[in-house]
């Protein structure tokens, strides 16, 4: 067995071109840099700090461990410890790609309990963005200014 028939074709479905023009782009060299939106999240390529649950939250008779729990294509990895937050607990997930993300706790417990807030499959940003692509979404600002720097580099 080869190494690339261990592959998870999950993990590599991103890194395809959605349709014809990104496979063009992809084809001269060209790149499109993708940010993450500023929702709050942190999105990070680099393992984010964890820490376990203290004493006093495991007391508490709504607190859940979440470490662990793997939803779609998001493993918990544990409590975001150098990231506070008033509106909920966080924690740091890993998507199948490699990316790792904070999420909230009320988001994991209904992805768990099996009512998905607005996804098909849970994933990272990146994932998500690569999904809605391949699925036909775009954005037309971002699409106009994409083709406004393509003629520019013809000219």
């Amino acid at each position: 067995m080869t190494r690339l028939a261990r592959v998870d074709m999950d993990a590599v479905a991103p890194l395809y071109p959605g349709d014809k023009v990104a496979g063009r782009v992809a084809s001269r060299g060209e790149h499109f840099e993708w940010q993450p939106n500023k929702s709050g999240k942190i999105h990070s390529d680099v393992p984010l700090a964890t820490r376990s649950p203290s004493n006093a939250e495991r007391a508490l008779p709504m607190f859940v461990d979440l470490t662990g729990h793997k939803i779609g294509r998001l493993s918990v990895m544990g409590i975001a410890a150098a990231y506070n937050s008033t509106n909920g607990q966080n924690w740091v997930v890993r998507c199948v790609c490699g990316y790792y993300e904070t999420r909230k706790a009320k988001f994991i417990k209904a992805c768990v309990a099996g009512k998905n807030p607005g996804e098909d499959e849970p994933m990272c940003e990146a994932c998500g963005y690569t999904r809605r692509l391949q699925r036909g979404f775009h954005n037309p600002k971002k699409a106009a200014a994409a083709a406004e720097a393509i003629q520019n580099c013809i000219r």
